[in-house]
């Protein structure tokens, strides 16, 4: 399959084959990271080129109630995004808006929430500046979709079975997004093989260790020699995950012009902000933020 990708982020014009490729791999609920890359691709083709229908039809082709959630989460978010930032006056895209958010007004609340709490890092993104230089490191450099890939195994070569799930529990403790997992786990590499000898030299095996108590305390210790990392109460949802992912991209990739650079003021005050904020409930949440 081709890298749609990059396809789709540094192409000007998206050809038959690639939106056909792009269709199929929409239903594809077993493995659906590629399409879950390729409307990322659309999104940041956007917001950095402007506002573009046939790119903005593709989003709302992905928001399907046959496509996997993490899908349907990035779509919305890329859609709210565009309309927002770019503030489209397109009539047809914004009555398609108003027919998808009468549908999805749940899910278009908790994305509209999570971009607008991306204005106040020291509240909802606690461990923002104990990251931000790990970004500048390698791999991410070098790698811009590793930004927005899901946190997998097969993306990480250099670390054996035993290192890997313990990375993986740790994290499932902190509640941090998948590319500060990625970025982590640069400097987690040091203390995992510690970690390991000594669950070995205790004869605790991989079948053994969900079931084994872990005190993660020396891997919380984990400093910039300013802030330690810092875990979140709360587990992030596929919408919050990503809002922390492409915001992670915004604010501190090489590989992009995007800057954070609107007043949430403003934001709130658009016509999408307008269409997705609807009630007393909803509109006392948002003000609160």
């Amino acid at each position: 399959m081709k890298d749609l990708f990059d396809i789709f982020r540094t192409r000007e014009a998206v050809e038959v084959e690639d939106l056909a490729d792009y269709q199929v791999i929409l239903l594809d609920t077993e493995q659906p990271t590629q399409a879950a890359m390729a409307i990322t691709a659309l999104t940041l083709y956007q917001l950095e080129h402007g506002y573009d229908r046939g790119r903005f039809q593709m989003l709302l082709w992905a928001m399907s109630k046959h496509c996997a959630d993490i899908i349907r989460a990035r779509a919305i978010v890329g859609l709210l995004l565009v309309c927002a930032r770019l503030k489209v006056t397109d009539e047809w895209a914004l009555d398609q808006m108003a027919e998808l958010l009468s549908f999805e007004s749940e899910l278009a609340f908790d994305a509209w929430v999570a971009i607008l709490q991306t204005g106040k890092p020291k509240v909802y993104d606690p461990n923002l500046e104990m990251v931000k230089p790990i970004y500048g490191m390698q791999p991410f450099t070098k790698a811009p979709e590793l930004f927005f890939e899901p946190f997998e195994r097969e993306q990480v070569g250099d670390i054996d079975e035993f290192e890997w799930r313990l990375a993986e529990m740790f994290f499932d403790t902190m509640n941090v997004c998948d590319s500060d997992k990625y970025a982590l786990l640069v400097i987690l590499k040091q203390y995992l093989p510690v970690i390991v000898e000594q669950l070995r030299e205790q004869e605790i095996d991989l079948e053994q260790l969900e079931y084994v108590d872990i005190n993660f305390q020396k891997m919380m210790m984990i400093s910039n020699g300013k802030n330690h990392l810092q875990r979140r109460d709360a587990e992030l949802t596929e919408v919050e995950n990503y809002v922390q992912q492409l915001y992670r991209f915004i604010r501190l990739s090489r590989h992009t012009p995007l800057r954070l650079t609107e007043d949430l003021a403003e934001l709130r005050n658009t016509m999408i902000g307008r269409m997705v904020v609807v009630g007393a409930e909803q509109i006392a949440e948002i003000e609160n933020i």
